[in-house]
Order: C-alpha cells, then structure tokens, then sequence
C-alpha cells in the first residue's frame, strides 16, 4: 500500500480534475451515495455495518438513527446551496483531516464543505473507527472517478514523523477532530493553518411553556443519540425549580421507552462503574433520581446548578435553576442547547456568549444540516483558501475528560 504522503501527493494532482466537474454531476453522485449510506438495506450498509458495528459498539437501530442524523440534513437542496456557494480553491495542493473514533459518519461535515470548496483531502481515520470514511469515498468514486482520485481515508499510528512529517510540511490546512493531546501535538507540527474541534458538551433547556412529556420524549433522543458520545450529546438539563421533578420523571420514563427503539450499546465495566458511582452518589445527597438498567439511562434531579460530563450511558442530571445559569467555567466548553418551551434572550445570550453554535428544538438538536457551522466556522470557505502561514493560536481550555469535539482555530 502507498504511503500517506504519496497518496496525499497524487490527490494534490488532482485538483484540476476535480474543479471541472459541474455541480450539477457533484450534487447526483453526493445524493445517491449517501442516500445509500443512510439505507440500512443498501448494498454498502449490508457490507458495511459487521465491522462498522464492532468498531463502534453500536445496537444496529442506534447506528441507523445516528447516521440519519448526521447525513439527511445534507441531502438534495441544503446539498445543492452548500456546491453553489462562491468559495473555490484555485491552486493545487491538499488538506488533512483528522477523523476522532467517534461518532461514525462525521466525515460527512467535512467532506461536503471540501467538495463544494473542490479541495482535495486525505482523510486520516481513526484505528478504533477506520471503516466508514474509506467505505463512502470508495463509493463515490465508483460512481464518479475523479473524487476517487481527489478523495482518500487512510489509517496510521498518530505521531510517527516519518509517516507525518512530510503531510504537516505539504497540506494547505489541517483540521482535526480529537482530543486535547492530539490538537496539542498537532498545533506543534503543523506549518500552515490549523482548525481543531476538540471536546465539547450540549445541554438542554426546559423553559416556561413547556409540556413534560412532549419536552421528555425530544431530550430523550438528544441524549440517546450516538449513546451520549457527541459534540452535540445533552449531558446536563436546566429547568425551573417547580418543573424540574416532573420533567425528569417524564424523561426517564422516555429513555426507558426508547431503549426499546434504540437499544444501547456495548458498555464497559468503566462505563457502568460511573454510573453506579452517579446513583450512589444521589443516594448519599438525598437526591431523587430515576432509572433502571445501568445502561438504559439514569435522570438525577440536581439542585446545584453546576454541571459536570455526563458518565455515559445515557445519564443526564436536571439541574433545578432559575435564571442565568452559572457557565463561567464552561467557556469555550459548550456546543449545543435542546430547547423546549420558552428560552428568554438574556439566557441564550448567556450561552452564546460560553461558545455554543447551536440552538434546536428538543429531540433536534443531533439532526443536523449542510448549513450548520461547527464552532461558528465556514469549513467550505477555510478549505479553499487556506494558509500561506502558520497564524496565531486562537483556542479555548477544555477539560480532558470528555468524550466529545470544541470547535477553535488555531
């Protein structure tokens, strides 16, 4: 097999080829492959799905929603406004991204905005998680040749500067999707532009004017959703004081309900230990809580309004609050909010102003579209410009400990 930095090499020469192709013949080869990709009956799925589940523990109904949620907003019209946006690169050369393991699919945030942008892009997958990426630009360059060679995934042992070394000296920007060690190591290599979307946590807000169970039955899938493992994965709920024991009743009631549907996943004896380490925890504050099986999720009824991650497992505390919320130590840390009921304009400034770049209805929050910018960033207009030079750090802290992805650049 060719090196990383060969085959980096040969999509950089790609480039012409792949500026010439007409948005029309982009956008049908970008619906049709992915719409497949979202069939768990398709021919790719059917081939896909043994390792994909196995790599990401995954219950099959859990790894369908996930990917509906992450690819049916990036269909047809919100596909076709994304190619006909202005940004184009116009030289050769070739990005990098970095894949995390976690969740499956999140290529595809990357990939549309690089190919409206025409830019070609090695894609290093994650070991834990190396099938999707190469299987979906395999498939699209079955059906359109020169994507197969602009487009290509990878897998490599991180920090090997024979393999990595040449790739950080050549690629016109670098995005990587991973923790605070990866980026960290990253932004010390990296020669050109640096984008790094590192651990990040969603919330969820129940306000005034909220039904219970309709509010309970959308959170639950904001929470279910990739078994809690995403960027945009509700870990903590506000809700007022008078509504809070209800609505968390109602939500565990929901996650019971709903792993039927979405069954989870594989969990470890760490996972579990977490949770049990959460209930005990309850136990010993005098705290109400909710909750089953260890993996079918755990709702707490929390009076202090200082939120932590989340242990997994589908366990969400709901902090009983009224107003502003205290988010000073999760500056920067913050990704999304599932609202349900009223959300007043001093809250979501509050929140706007801690970093987060998404607001959505409960039950809507993971479901997201071609126009979403992760982190506030335009990845179609930084794939075609890129960096003649390495820029100031413009990052925030994160804590270490969580599973999910921040959005900085760096």
């Amino acid at each position: 097999m060719s090196s990383p930095a060969v085959i980096a090499h040969g999509l950089a020469a790609a480039a012409p080829s792949l500026r010439a192709i007409p948005n029309d013949a982009l956008l049908a080869v970008w619906n049709e492959t992915l719409t497949a990709f979202l069939d768990a009956n398709s021919p790719e799925r059917r081939d896909l799905d043994p390792d994909l589940l196995q790599s990401t523990g995954l219950s099959p109904a859990a790894l369908s929603h996930g990917l509906r949620s992450i690819g049916e907003g990036m269909l047809r019209q919100a596909a076709a406004a994304e190619l006909q946006r202005p940004h184009r690169q116009r030289e050769d050369g070739f990005s990098l991204v970095v894949l995390p393991a976690e969740p499956p699919g999140l290529i595809l945030q990357s990939l549309l905005p690089a190919l409206a942008a025409r830019a070609p892009v090695l894609f290093k997958s994650s070991r834990a998680e190396p099938h999707f990426a190469p299987a979906f630009l395999a498939a699209l360059g079955r059906r359109l040749p020169e994507l197969g060679n602009a487009y290509a995934a990878a897998t490599w042992t991180a920090g090997d500067p024979a393999i990595e070394a040449p790739l950080h000296a050549s690629a016109r920007l670098i995005v990587v999707y991973g923790g605070e060690e990866t980026i960290d190591a990253l932004e010390a290599a990296a020669l050109h532009r640096l984008i790094a979307f590192g651990p990040r946590l969603s919330l969820g807000w129940v306000g005034a004017g909220a039904d219970p169970e309709q509010a309970a039955l959308g959170m639950a899938l904001d929470i279910a959703a990739f078994d809690q493992r995403g960027c945009l994965s509700v870990h903590a709920v506000f809700a007022e004081p008078d509504t809070a024991p209800t609505f968390a009743a109602a939500l565990a009631r929901a996650l019971t309900e709903l792993a039927l549907d979405l069954p989870p996943g594989r969990s470890n004896a760490a996972d579990r230990a977490g949770v049990r380490l959460a209930r005990e925890d309850a136990d010993l504050r005098g705290l109400d809580w909710h909750g089953d099986a260890l993996d079918a999720g755990t709702v707490i009824v929390d009076p202090d309004p200082r939120i932590s991650p989340s242990p997994g497992l589908r366990t969400v505390r709901i902090h009983a609050i009224e107003g502003v919320p205290p988010l000073d130590d999760w500056s920067g840390r913050l990704q999304g909010i599932a609202v349900a009921g009223h959300l007043p304009v001093t809250i979501r400034r509050a929140f706007e102003q801690a970093g987060v770049s998404r607001f959505a209805p409960a039950g809507r929050l993971q479901a997201t579209d071609a126009m979403w910018r992760n982190g506030g960033i335009d990845l179609a207009a930084e794939f075609a410009y890129g960096s003649g030079g390495k820029p100031d750090t413009v990052s925030t802290t994160t804590p270490s400990s969580t599973r999910n992805e921040r959005g900085s650049v760096r």
